[in-house]
């Protein structure tokens, strides 16, 4: 037998126990045919062979980002980008840039600004967005946390003033002197104005969804677990698999409220229902991760539970009773606690349990989800953000030495696996590894190269209940490959990030990178 596609002269990193490395791989169709060396592949190729010299360029199995919005990110790249701001002048700039082209009442929105990063050191406030933009309603989210700035137009348009009430578990920013409304909001205040933002049309949401998933693909990614935030998506993704627009493998996480809207969908190796997904409580930011005691700089929170634990089993037990794999964000040790008892009541199937970022931890919690074979998923770049935007220490004295434990779990046998959670964060794979690695507010829980690498391959497949088909290199397996330029082992941890992605190869069909 020929091969369709062979890659030569390769430096492969398997993520195979038995064949950790090789220099050539022989691909038929669509599947791993031969991993070896160049002379034990060479036999295989015919004058219909794709040839792939890669003169030692690095081969990884297909990346997977288990934590992906999809459709939030088209959305986001039709958004001005704030990240490079450097100064409150420069950013009325950007929106003056941006009002001239376009109609005067249609909103302006933007995301990525930080004070911390402008010369000013303060946050933009009604005055300095009027002035850039009197003509359209403003809304710039900020780069962490939940926090939103707006203009006058954006306020009358939402029917926000000065009476208005913020609502439970969100504040709305006003002048200490005169308390008049400062333009800024933050958490469940928000959606205030977020409410009076128009949705999209369909055809505008499918462009920029399809564009959202070219540049995916170009940050080296080969599948997705693509988190489905409104029922609008579903018809989105039925489309751009039916047009032959999705780049890449598409596991699709619906809330569990929408499982039945997604009956009749198309089912095969590039798009499949995964899991349905569950919200057992808050985030660690705004302290609404639910804790079992009160977090230590505010004595009287230990955050709150969004699920009653009869509310979870239920909803757990739809999801396995759907076929589906239940996965469930909760963060705190009360949360995980009320999911793993759910867990553990829930009849079982084979269907692997999946918790998101199961951040607030202790060593009978870690006990117990080794025991039920539960799957930890995180966002590396999230734990990042957490430790930048606040001090753990603080918040949860003592309790912050299991926070995020990662190497903990992987070495007491817990399988973890990582996204990007884009668009609330960067999307870049490399990224998330080079946090894994460098780890600089817990050194202890630091992961190596390869550990880091697996949390994106062989374990991302494992939590999908795909590692029978990817994760790895090796025969039989799905032909999906990441090519870096670089070794990510060789260009030192502050670098990895800077790794540039190549190719890649999906369903043994070579994608340049850019």
């Amino acid at each position: 037998m020929s091969a369709t596609l062979v890659i030569l002269n390769a430096n492969i990193k398997t993520m195979n126990t038995k064949q950790p490395t090789a220099q050539a791989v022989a691909v038929c169709n669509n599947m791993i045919l031969k991993v070896g060396t160049n002379r034990q592949i060479q036999p295989l190729i015919s004058k219909d062979t794709q040839v792939l010299d890669l003169e030692g360029k690095t081969v990884l199995p297909g990346l997977i980002d288990t934590h992906i919005h999809v459709a939030d990110y088209g959305r986001c790249l039709m958004w001005l980008d704030l990240t490079p701001v450097a100064s409150l002048a420069e950013l009325k700039q950007q929106i003056q840039k941006k009002a001239k082209v376009t109609p005067k009442g249609n909103w302006i929105i933007g995301q990525g600004w930080n004070e911390t990063r402008f010369k000013e050191k303060r946050m933009p406030r009604i005055s300095d967005l009027d002035g850039a933009a009197p003509n359209h309603p403003v809304i710039l989210y900020r780069e962490a946390a939940m926090i939103c700035a707006v203009n006058s137009l954006a306020l009358k348009t939402a029917g926000v003033t000065q009476k208005t009430h913020a609502p439970q578990d969100g504040t709305i920013d006003r002048d200490p002197k005169t308390g008049k409304l400062l333009g800024i909001f933050r958490d469940a205040a928000t959606s205030l104005i977020w409410q009076a933002v128009p949705e999209p049309n369909e055809a505008t949401l499918l462009e920029a969804t399809a564009y959202a998933a070219q540049k995916i693909t170009t940050a080296g990614i080969t599948s997705v677990a693509w988190l489905v935030i409104s029922e609008a998506e579903l018809p989105i993704i039925k489309k751009l698999y039916l047009q032959r627009r999705l780049p890449f493998r598409v596991n699709v996480l619906v809330p569990e409220a929408l499982l039945e809207k997604t009956t009749d969908f198309p089912r095969d190796n590039f798009l499949r229902i995964c899991g349905a997904f569950i919200i057992a409580d808050g985030y660690l930011d705004s302290k609404e991760a639910a804790l079992t005691k009160p977090y230590s700089d505010d004595p009287k929170n230990c955050g709150k539970m969004l699920l009653t634990p009869q509310q979870l089993t239920t909803a757990v037990g739809r999801a396995v009773a759907f076929g589906v794999q239940p996965v469930i964000h909760a963060m705190g040790d009360k949360a995980i606690n009320a999911v793993l008892t759910a867990i553990e009541q829930t009849p079982k199937r084979q269907i692997r349990f999946r918790i998101e970022q199961a951040a607030v931890l202790n060593k009978p919690l870690i006990a117990r989800l080794k025991k039920q074979n539960i799957v930890v998923s995180i966002q590396p770049k999230v734990i990042a953000t957490e430790f930048a935007v606040w001090s753990a220490d603080q918040r949860l004295g003592n309790r912050a030495q299991l926070l995020h434990p990662l190497k903990t779990l992987l070495d007491s046998g817990v399988a973890v696996a990582a996204g990007s959670d884009c668009p609330m964060e960067p999307l870049s794979v490399l990224l998330g590894m080079q946090e894994l690695v460098l780890r600089p507010n817990d050194p202890k829980q630091r992961l190596s190269i390869d550990e880091a690498i697996a949390l994106y391959t062989l374990n991302a497949a494992y939590c999908l209940g795909e590692e029978a088909l990817r994760g790895s290199i090796e025969k039989d397996k799905l032909a999906d490959f990441t090519v870096l330029s670089k070794d990510p082992q060789t260009v030192g941890p502050d670098n990895i990030k800077d790794v540039p992605v190549e190719y890649v190869v999906v369903d043994g069909k070579v994608l340049r990178s850019n």
